[in-house]
């Protein structure tokens, strides 16, 4: 299979917002100090366990131990 060159996910990383990108999805996010959260499109999780920081334009999954996946 082939891979995407490092170069081209750090010309992503830097020219799309991961926040627009998800909210485009329809997932809301609501604002949590610097970060934003909301329910991970993923799971069935009925609290929000997606962190976005668009600072440095991450996002996570937090499961309910408060561990990262």
């Amino acid at each position: 299979m082939a891979r995407i060159p490092d170069s081209e996910i750090e010309r992503l990383k830097t020219e799309i917002s991961l926040q627009c990108l998800v909210k485009t999805h329809g997932i809301e996010l609501k604002q949590h100090g610097q970060d934003y959260i909301g329910l991970c499109p993923f799971h069935d999780h009925k609290a929000p366990s997606l962190v976005i920081s668009p600072k440095k334009n991450l996002g996570e999954e937090m499961i309910e131990t408060g561990k990262c996946v």
